[in-house]
Parts: C-alpha cells; sequence; structure tokens
C-alpha cells in the first residue's frame, strides 16, 4: 500500500541523508516522522523510523561519524537498480538474470537489504542491484548513483497504481531524469496490452530480451582491442555511444594519442580491415588495431 507522503517528508528525509552528525539525523528523523501519513499503508515504515530514532537517541555521541549500513561499490560495465512494488517478482528474476540464491517468498518485504549481483552479457558483466521494496531512504540512495533503473511492475496487479506510487517515488527524489526502463513481470500468470516489455522468469526467449534492452537502455558499446597479427583482447572496453577511436587510444596508453599513426577496424561489414583516423565513430562490437 503506497505511504503517499506529502513533500514536507522527502525533504525531512533529503535532510536525514545528508546528515553529518547524530543530532542532525535524529532532527530529521522527527521531523520525518510528523509529517508521515498516519494510516495503514505506512505503519510499517513509521515503525521503522521510531526504532531508528529510538537507536539514535540510546547512541552515545563519538566524533567520528557512524558508518553506512552498507556500501554497494560498481563493478562490471554499468549498474542497473531493479525497482518495483513487494512481490513484484525482483528477487526472483535477479536470480533468473544472474543465478543469485536469494531469499525469495510470497509475503511482503522478503528482501530487507539492497540485493546485488552479476549479469552476463556477451563478453562483459552488468551489474543488477535489488532495491527492498520498503523503500527506506538508505536502500533508495543507491539509485542516485546507478547508471540505469528498471522499474518493474506486476502484470497481475493494478498497473496504473503501481506506475503512479513507483513514479512518485523517484520524482520526490529528482531521479526521474535517469535512464528508466519500463518492464511487466509474470507474464506468464496474465498477458497484458502494454507497450512495455514483458517478462516471464518461466519464459527464457523473453529473458534474453530483457537483456538486450537494458543493455541498449544504457547507451554504451563495446569495443575490443587487438595487436597486429594477435586475437582481441578480452574483456572489451565499454564506452559511450558516439565514442570515436581516440577515446580507445586514451584507454590504452597516454601515448598512443602522440604516436598515433591509424587504426583498422573490424566488424561484420564488407569495410572490415579499413584503416581511419582518430575521429573514427565507432560501433557496438568493433575490433580496433591501432598502429603507432
Amino acid at each position: 500500500m503506497p505511504i503517499n507522503a506529502g513533500p514536507e517528508y522527502f525533504v525531512a528525509e533529503k535532510r536525514y541523508l545528508d546528515a553529518r552528525t547524530k543530532e542532525e539525523k535524529i532532527q530529521a528523523l522527527q521531523e520525518m516522522i510528523r509529517t508521515l501519513p498516519k494510516h495503514k499503508g505506512a505503519e510499517h515504515l513509521l515503525a521503522q523510523l521510531r526504532k531508528r530514532l529510538a537507536k539514535l537517541k540510546s547512541q552515545k555521541t563519538v566524533k567520528a561519524s557512524a558508518k553506512p549500513r552498507f556500501i554497494i561499490r560498481k563493478q562490471g560495465a554499468a549498474q542497473v537498480c531493479l525497482f518495483g512494488m513487494t512481490n513484484s517478482g525482483k528477487s526472483s528474476l535477479l536470480k533468473s538474470l544472474t543465478g543469485l540464491e536469494t531469499k525469495i517468498g510470497d509475503y511482503p518485504y522478503t528482501t530487507k537489504e539492497p540485493q546485488v549481483a552479476m549479469m552476463d552479457f556477451g563478453d562483459i558483466q552488468i551489474q543488477l542491484v535489488e532495491i527492498p521494496s520498503t523503500f527506506d531512504p538508505e536502500s533508495l540512495s543507491v539509485l542516485y548513483t546507478c547508471d540505469e533503473i528498471l522499474i518493474l511492475f506486476d502484470a497481475t496487479q493494478d498497473m496504473k497504481k503501481q506506475k503512479d506510487e513507483l513514479e512518485r517515488i523517484l520524482m520526490g527524489r529528482g531521479l526521474l531524469n535517469k535512464k528508466i526502463l519500463y518492464v511487466v513481470n509474470k507474464s506468464d500468470l496474465k498477458k497484458l496490452e502494454s507497450e512495455f516489455l514483458q517478462v516471464s522468469i518461466k519464459d527464457e526467449s523473453s529473458l534474453e530480451k530483457l537483456k538486450e534492452k537494458i543493455w541498449s537502455n544504457l547507451g554504451l558499446i563495446r569495443v575490443y582491442t587487438k595487436s597486429p597479427g594477435k586475437p582481441k583482447v578480452m574483456p572489451p572496453i565499454t564506452l559511450p555511444e558516439g565514442a570515436r577511436v581516440r577515446d580507445v587510444a586514451k584507454e590504452v596508453h597516454k601515448d598512443f594519442i602522440k604516436d598515433f599513426k591509424f587504426a583498422r577496424i573490424f566488424n561484420d561489414t564488407k569495410f572490415s580491415g579499413s584503416s581511419v583516423g582518430l575521429d573514427y565513430k565507432l560501433k557496438d562490437l568493433d575490433v580496433v588495431e591501432i598502429h603507432a
């Protein structure tokens, strides 16, 4: 059930996330509790906030600021967060895409902390992070630094309500400008007329399409490098779409720009093996052989 908190609550929540002292955190938490709507849908979050406030008040003041509950370091080519309402199938989907064994249940709030796993895609890996549906501030803070947010809908539930609530949460934190991918889960239970990609953990082909969508929505390309007469180097370099040969040269060695003569590009086109200059625009899966 949505909490339907107003803007005052999210301002206080941001103050809490930015706080550096115990006193600042206590003040922000008190304001969050005061402005949080008092109805059944907010009971779980209210209990969490009160527990956190009591714990803070009982702690002795120390000079060093408290460490965050968890730190998620980016790994792989990109970091993608799975974001959806409780029981939308985030944990099952994470397991299907990565092989990670996670706690899965048909009751609310099975996942208490972000779950992290690596998804293989071609010759690279993409880091997937499942955001708990408790939507607590520390878990939601991961969304600020991720490269893409995958909004997951439950096909068996009201789509409009899910979309409105999830977008409201993101809007309240200024996150709707991030790269966002909308996906409908549990398509094996209910088929919908929808513009969004529909997937099921029981349909392997839909999962492969999802991997492709995740990658294409990131706006990245994979570029391999090689030396003359040798095979391409693994793994490939990942660069933004529109990257050029000079970007690869910088990645490989700082002196390659200064000593650059030409590069050969190998791909699946009839122009494979052509010589190009530093400003040549690269495509996904191009192989670059730099001569310097």
